[in-house]
């Protein structure tokens, strides 16, 4: 039987957006909204929150989740989260005195994902034999190499001359950060990497996929949350659907 362990990496620090974790999002800090969807997914064996703060452990706990409190090296604003997601597995483990199937890596600022796309990708992996998965979302857009050069000159990536409509372009995918599902072999290995091998991607509505950097995002995802909470009818995730895309 597969044991997959949800990490949730929620450090104290935030430079653009001071105590991120634990900002109000739909009346309740911006972590319980991860912690809630690991705990109602049927795939995950157990979940838990790796952190520094003290703060932060006590709302992890008061929503169900177990706290795994980080050493002060991997708590920094320059830490990789793979050496975390290490750290909380080693730590299980040694609790269990066995090993475990890998880590679901829930950023906690990814708080519109529900619990049925942590279910998907796990079971995307494993029918798939897959090493890792990694959540995605489309982008379909017009692209710049990305230059400008000192006279304020745009290096276009295109010919401007046969501008395609944008239902003409083929999408492109882009990491979201909200779900990263990853065999252990992956996280103990060296080096550390929560993405390897054979990868998936498991395809995620633009709405679902805001990511919580800056307080414009904070804002973004509460208009979609109260929407959403309007009604549970599938039509408005449709509609949120259909505007986010076409906004994009």
């Amino acid at each position: 039987m597969s044991r997959w362990l949800a990490v949730i990496p929620a450090r104290g620090g935030s430079r653009r957006l001071p105590r991120k974790n634990l900002a109000l999002l739909g009346g309740k800090p911006l972590l319980a909204h991860s912690i809630e969807a690991a705990r109602a997914a049927r795939r995950l064996w157990r979940v838990a929150v790796s952190t520094d703060d003290a703060l932060i452990a006590d709302v992890a706990r008061a929503y169900g989740a177990e706290v795994i409190m980080r050493p002060a090296e991997l708590a920094s604003d320059s830490a990789p989260t793979e050496p975390t997601l290490r750290h909380a597995l080693e730590h299980v483990e040694q609790q269990l005195g066995e090993q475990i199937s890998g880590v679901v890596t829930l950023q906690p600022t990814s708080p519109l994902r529900g619990a049925n796309r942590i279910d998907q990708a796990i079971t995307l992996l494993e029918s798939a034999g897959a090493d890792s998965v990694c959540a995605v979302v489309h982008n379909v857009d017009y692209y710049f190499l990305g230059d400008i050069d000192a006279d304020g000159r745009l290096q276009v990536g295109y010919d401007p001359q046969r501008r395609l409509r944008t239902q003409d372009i083929t999408p492109r995918y882009k990491d979201n950060g909200a779900i990263y599902v990853s065999r252990r072999a992956l996280i103990v290995g060296d080096p550390c990497c929560r993405m390897g091998g054979d990868v998936r991607a498991l395809v995620m509505e633009p709405w679902e996929s805001i990511d919580i950097d800056e307080m414009v995002d904070l804002l973004e995802a509460a208009a979609v949350l109260e929407l959403r909470n309007r009604s549970a009818d599938a039509e408005i995730d449709a509609q949120l659907s259909f505007a986010r895309g076409w906004a994009s």
